[in-house]
């Protein structure tokens, strides 16, 4: 969660170009809650598309473990073998990826080791272990580099790594070392001014030996920057890539409490978001390492209330993700947690008191997570549209697309075409009331309940030789799996 309002971008789907326009530059949503600027020209009444499976340019590997979430380490009490409705909620994602850490990974310590951090304990550890067991679930565990008196606790890294090692067996498949680094001089007050990522690395590299010597076959996660990505994250990769398995970064737009974070700007492209992306892959790939952004959002400090736990924030994540996937980004963890209201699932400490818009998302998301993420070939009568798509190939040989229509009052005429030979196809729609609905949400018109209950099939809809023609209604999500 950020501090840092200079350092943020404004949002991510970058332009992706084949011959037409993958997205829009323009979103009129004055009448959406949203705050988006007025348009004293009228946008055509009518749109059409044409969409087109392409595997011309392609992305990530997408499957379960793609779209993760993540929590503040202090969190323990709600992952626990008896909290049956978040095990439900946590399968409908499949076998997936948890990562514990957060601002509170340098404000905890094994068994309260370091003076003035919340203890956590061998219960805590043990109840964690049985949860991920009953969810099929692993964890990235975030370990506390901060320390006190601005120096690392080389005992607390230790004892507490050696105790998830044998406790969480083989559902633990990394530690991380510390949280947000970039941050540690100028928001957090951990290191004196003048201390830099040479010091970072320097401490890093001191706990890796202490808890590779405890735990050598548990592999190590880093540096989890904030937004530092040119001065941490790629000389990271450089300097620490051999001793690591996967490369972390994070991002969100912007501060939840700026009034300018609202819908309107939570759905606007942002290809700084790309650059990054693709500056961090190509530094992960020189080092031979995956890459995974293990903590974002849509705005850090909690969310953007109504517009962070908006239906609109659905939308955001299917964008994102994609974009993240297309990027070569190979996972992502959306962070939450207890009332923060850009959380996924909401939570009182101990169970799940709601089920919020982002959540089913990601849902649409794993549904149609069953292959290599690829760009299509996509052409709309408007360009200005707020109209995304996305082609997935999947492994067993079948073909998905996702479709995306955030504009707020324009049907679109859609014509996709799939490959000759594909006759039928399961269609998933998600919809709301409107953009900034907070309830009312339904996934192939069904509500996905706090005991995880969710029970929708599919419709089966023919193709002409491969190719389907369908309206699109404003603000849905439609998604087409080869049958």
């Amino acid at each position: 969660m950020k501090k840092i309002d200079s350092l943020r971008t404004v949002f991510d789907k970058p332009i992706h170009r084949r011959g037409f326009l993958l997205g829009s530059l323009a979103l009129p949503l004055a009448a959406c809650g949203g705050g988006g600027s007025s348009n004293t020209t009228s946008p055509p009444s009518q749109l059409a598309a044409t969409i087109r499976f392409s595997q011309a340019t392609s992305g990530a590997l997408l499957n379960s473990t793609y779209a993760g979430l993540s929590y503040e380490k202090t969190h323990p009490n709600l992952f626990i073998p008896s909290n049956a409705n978040l095990i439900n909620l946590f399968q409908l994602l499949g076998n997936n990826i948890l990562r514990l850490g957060g601002n509170s990974t340098d404000q905890t310590s094994w068994n309260g080791l370091i003076p003035g951090t919340t203890a956590i304990t061998q219960s805590q550890l043990s109840n964690l272990a049985a949860f991920l067991q009953a969810t099929g679930w692993k964890v990235i565990y975030g370990l506390n580099l901060a320390g006190s008196s601005q120096t690392p606790d080389a005992n607390n890294a230790r004892q507490e790594a050696q105790a998830a090692a044998a406790t969480l067996g083989n559902s633990l498949i990394g530690f991380e070392i510390g949280n947000e680094p970039d941050l540690y001089v100028s928001q957090r007050g951990y290191r004196p001014s003048g201390w830099n990522y040479s010091n970072f690395l320097s401490e890093w590299r001191s706990l890796a030996q202490v808890i590779h010597s405890v735990a050598p076959g548990i592999p190590l996660t880093g540096p989890a920057s904030s937004n530092e990505y040119k001065q941490f994250t790629d000389p990271f990769a450089h300097d620490a890539g051999s001793s690591i398995s996967m490369l972390t970064q994070h991002y969100y737009i912007a501060n939840g409490q700026d009034p300018a974070s609202t819908i309107g700007k939570m759905l606007q492209p942002d290809p700084k978001l790309a650059a990054m992306l693709q500056a961090v892959a190509q530094s992960a790939a020189g080092a031979g390492i995956s890459f995974r952004i293990a903590e974002c959002n849509s705005f850090y400090d909690g969310g953007a209330p109504g517009v962070s736990n908006s239906y609109a924030s659905a939308l955001w994540a299917l964008d994102y993700l994609f974009t993240c996937a297309l990027n070569q980004c190979q996972g992502v963890n959306l962070h939450g947690g207890g009332s923060s209201v850009y959380s996924a699932l909401i939570d009182n400490g101990t169970r799940i008191t709601a089920v919020n818009p982002l959540f089913y998302g990601i849902m649409l998301f794993t549904l149609a997570a069953q292959g290599r993420a690829y760009q299509v070939d996509l052409s709309v009568t408007d360009p200005s549209a707020n109209f995304t798509a996305y082609g997935v190939s999947r492994q067993d040989g079948g073909q998905n697309i996702l479709i995306l229509n955030k504009d707020s009052s324009r049907s679109v005429q859609t014509t996709v075409h799939f490959a000759s030979n594909i006759q039928s196809l399961k269609q998933w729609t998600l919809t709301s009331p409107a953009l900034n609905s907070q309830t009312g949400i339904l996934l192939n018109g069904a509500v996905i309940s706090l005991n995880g209950g969710w029970n929708s099939t599919p419709p089966i809809v023919s193709t002409s030789n491969g190719s389907l023609t369908l309206s699109v209604p404003p603000i849905t999500a439609v998604l087409l799996q080869s049958a």
